[in-house]
C-alpha cells in the first residue's frame, strides 16, 4: 500500500463517524498510549477525556496532536511502528528527552517545531 493511501486512512481513523471529529481514544489507540496521556496533552482529566473522547472543547488540542502523529507517520512512509518507536525514544535535538515526554506533559510546541522542521528537510 503506497504511504499516502497508508496515511489518508490513518487521518480517517482518527475521527468519530458519528461526530466527524477528532477522538481523543482514537488518537491514543494510533499512537499507543493511554488515554490518559492524550488527556495530559489536551490539559483534561483522564475519566473526562474517556467520557467524551470527541468533545468540541478539545478539538485545537487535539488538532496539534494530529497534526504531529500524522507528519510522523507520512516521514516514515506509513509505518505506524516506527513512528511510536520515535516517540518513546531520547531525541538528541530535544535535549536528549523522548518525544512522548512532551505530549505527557502538553507541552506540544517543542514537538510540534522539531516535526514541521523534519517534514520541510523532506524532499517532495
Amino acid at each position: 500500500m503506497p504511504a499516502t493511501l497508508a496515511v489518508k486512512e490513518l487521518e480517517a481513523a482518527l475521527f468519530n463517524p458519528q461526530s466527524g471529529r477528532l477522538d481523543a481514544a482514537r488518537i491514543a489507540k494510533e499512537m499507543g498510549v493511554p488515554v490518559a496521556t492524550i488527556a495530559g496533552a489536551v490539559g483534561r482529566k483522564a475519566p473526562g477525556v474517556r467520557k467524551s473522547p470527541d468533545a468540541s472543547s478539545i478539538q485545537q488540542s487535539l488538532r496539534k496532536l494530529y497534526r504531529v502523529w500524522v507528519t510522523l507517520v507520512d516521514l516514515y512512509a506509513g509505518d505506524r511502528l516506527h513512528a511510536r518507536i520515535f516517540l518513546n525514544a531520547p531525541n538528541r535535538h530535544l535535549e536528549n528527552r523522548a518525544p512522548i515526554e512532551f505530549i505527557e506533559h502538553g507541552d506540544l510546541a517543542p514537538l510540534e517545531m522539531y516535526v514541521s522542521a523534519m517534514s520541510a528537510r523532506q524532499p517532495t
